[in-house]
């Protein structure tokens, strides 16, 4: 799966425009009154105002060539400041050192930050994809998102079994009950119970809207019952999608 757009919800959208065009660097290539587009890579993020009194908050991930986690690490230092701590949990299989978390189940290096929305923000190096890069790393490097996560409220196995009917998604790790990763290396949904807390920070999710554009063998679009998750699928990325 390849998430070719993601749009989120921000309630600081000038401060969030600054973070991820003059400090991170990624190019912007759209912008209203109420919302901004940046490329990252493969993919285009889009950040819209909230205009109610929610404090949206999300956890996705982009991947990095799978032999620069410890230089994206250093880069980030320099443009962002602390990356967040990570610490081992050896029942789930993942070892941490230096604030760089080894996922064993996925053979993935990660690294964690917040943006000042406060969205975990995850590089992940995946040693399956062997797309080494001898280049220096810069946002340039950053190649696509390739997770965005959905909390849910006891309904994981549900999730599964709609979105695995309406898009070509399988289940890559996970019990199935309380949390699965749904998806390839290129591109997840990560189905989380909101009682389990985002790894590194245990901060517990909310459900917060989300809608996405995701390359697929048809066109379609449709909703997760029961959330504010909307997913189209479209055959090339030159098919219309969401408009902002």
């Amino acid at each position: 799966m390849k998430i070719i757009e993601l749009e989120i919800k921000t309630h600081k959208l000038a401060e969030m425009q600054r973070f991820y065009t003059d400090q991170i660097g990624f190019p912007l290539v759209h912008q209203t009154q109420h919302s901004f587009t940046v490329r990252i890579g493969e993919t285009k993020l889009s950040f819209v105002r909230e205009e109610g009194d929610a404090i949206p908050y999300y956890h996705f991930a982009m991947n990095i060539p799978e032999n620069q986690i410890v230089e994206a690490k250093e880069w980030l230092h320099h443009r962002v400041g602390m990356v967040v701590d990570a610490m081992p949990i050896e029942y789930l299989g993942i070892q941490a050192e230096a604030n760089i978390a080894y996922f064993k189940g996925t053979d993935a290096h990660a690294i964690y930050f917040e943006d000042p929305s406060g969205n975990l923000v995850e590089f992940i190096a995946r040693h399956r994809m062997h797309n080494t890069s001898k280049e220096p790393f810069d946002s340039s490097s950053i190649l696509n998102i390739s997770e965005i996560g959905f909390p849910l409220q006891n309904t994981v196995p549900e999730a599964i079994e709609f979105l695995g009917s309406r898009i070509d998604v399988t289940p890559y790790i996970g019990d199935g009950i309380s949390f699965q990763m749904l998806g390839d290396e290129h591109g997840m949904f990560i189905l989380g119970d909101i009682e389990i807390g985002w790894y590194p920070t245990r901060r517990i999710p909310e459900i917060h809207p989300i809608r996405m554009t995701v390359l697929h063998n048809r066109n379609d679009e449709f909703q997760l019952p029961g959330y504010p998750y909307d997913v189209q699928t479209v055959t090339d990325t030159s098919v219309g999608t969401y408009e902002i």
